[in-house]
């Protein structure tokens, strides 16, 4: 705006970019959130022991995922919320760098989320011959064909399947290096944010199926639903894309984690 004395923070597409990342994932876990707690729920009250058995599954694999990629997202969120501000964002009159103080205990509280993701990969990934994950890749994969045969979400229900195959090549390769523990320690992390890329994944899909629907009948907040939609492009075309250096770096193995001797950590 030339006219005016000086731009609002909005017009710096970097700017964007961090709200943007922020609406993205702040949106979605809290998805993932709600979804795990409707699970534990059919848990305990759906109608069959089949479903109740599915639900149990699946909560109790995505448990440490929505605890360690939530609380690490969490974090970084708020200190590119502090970002945002500049300097300003580092001085208490704003309130940010509280938020960020706040947001670091929850990586560590309820168990580190390195012990959260070596839960996941250590543990849960194998549990009942690895039914649970397998019955999460059947899911996701479900879903995307079904949305793949619809203009609306088509496009976002193939960069999903694209990471959902990413997940799917990184769990093999974790089962034909398993005899190596270490390989497991050294990808544990990468796997858990690959999972919960994957998950939110999932729920933008159903989210952006969702409001593109109640759009096409004229129903909802049309202000709500477009917002919907372009957060859930966003996702797709700047957040799915990830899945791959995610997979490369579990697949880059502990030798390189591993390979220096303790001395060598010392302060000179």
């Amino acid at each position: 705006e030339p006219a005016e004395k000086a731009d609002v923070l909005f017009v710096h597409p970097d700017v964007r970019r961090m709200l943007m990342h922020a609406k993205a994932w702040t949106e979605g876990l809290r998805a993932l959130c709600l979804w795990g707690g409707l699970q534990v729920d059919l848990e305990d009250h759906a109608e069959t022991e089949e479903e109740r058995q599915a639900a149990s599954d699946l909560i109790g694999l995505l448990t440490p995922v929505i605890k360690g990629v939530g609380t690490d997202k969490g974090y970084e969120i708020a200190t590119n919320a502090q970002q945002v501000y500049g300097g300003h964002g580092y001085i208490q009159e704003w309130g940010m760098e509280q938020y960020v103080r706040d947001a670091r205990i929850a990586m560590i509280y309820e168990g580190t989320n390195g012990v959260q993701a070596m839960d996941l990969v250590g543990r849960k990934l194998a549990m009942n011959g690895g039914r649970a994950m397998q019955a999460f890749f059947a899911m996701v994969a479900g879903e995307c064909a079904a949305a793949k045969g619809d203009a609306a979400t088509a496009d976002f229900a193939g960069r999903l399947e694209k990471a959902l195959g990413e997940m799917q090549a990184a769990t093999m390769w974790f089962m034909g290096n398993i005899a190596n523990p270490n390989n497991i320690g050294a990808g544990a992390v990468p796997y858990m944010h690959l999972t919960g890329l994957v998950a939110v994944g999932l729920m933008w899909l159903r989210m952006a199926k969702a409001a593109a629907e109640l759009k096409a009948a004229g129903e909802g907040d049309a202000a709500f639903l477009d917002a919907k939609l372009v957060t859930a492009r966003f996702f797709a075309e700047r957040m799915l894309p990830e899945a791959g250096s995610l997979r490369r770096q579990i697949e880059g193995g502990a030798d390189a984690v591993m390979a220096l001797p303790p001395e060598m950590f010392r302060a000179a």
